[in-house]
């Protein structure tokens, strides 16, 4: 049962078990749950982070040792980087795609010191990459909503 809920929750209700893609994947269908699922306003977007860090943390590293080292089945990590990228932003889709691009972006190119955090031990590398991607993302979002017509 352990293992069963480790599984469901570190690739996010499986989605990371996807064939094609599955981070990419799992970043689709968060999208989906920040634009379809009330978020009930700005106190649940740091109370969100506040609770999904730790539990990612440790459920990729339980997941590493059942699956091996950052292994693309452990996609709550993407989940957290989305969170971040969308941090405090009232779901709108065109916002929620630009989004959707910049993380990936960003977790897939690992600007400094995106890349250098994939290198800690355990889940805490497996997720602070994301969640500095997800910082990324965030500013540059911020930036071509602020300055921009584009979104």
């Amino acid at each position: 049962m352990k293992r069963f809920l480790i599984t469901l929750f570190g690739s996010f209700f499986y989605t990371g078990f996807f064939p094609i893609a599955p981070a990419t994947f799992a970043c689709m269908v968060w999208l989906l749950v920040w634009l379809f699922v009330p978020g009930g306003g700005y106190l649940t977007h740091p109370l969100a982070l506040v609770v999904t860090v730790p539990f990612a943390i440790w459920f990729a590293f339980v997941m590493e040792g059942y699956y091996g080292k950052d292994a693309s089945k452990i996609v709550i990590d993407e989940v957290v980087g989305m969170q971040v990228t969308l941090f405090m932003i009232q779901p709108d889709w065109k916002v929620g795609v630009a989004g959707f691009f910049l993380f990936r972006f960003f977790d897939i190119a690992k600007p400094f010191p995106v890349g250098r955090a994939e290198r800690l031990r355990g889940g805490y590398g497996v997720v602070i990459d994301d969640f500095l991607a997800g910082i990324y993302s965030f500013i540059a979002l911020y930036l071509l909503m602020r300055f921009t017509s584009l979104i």
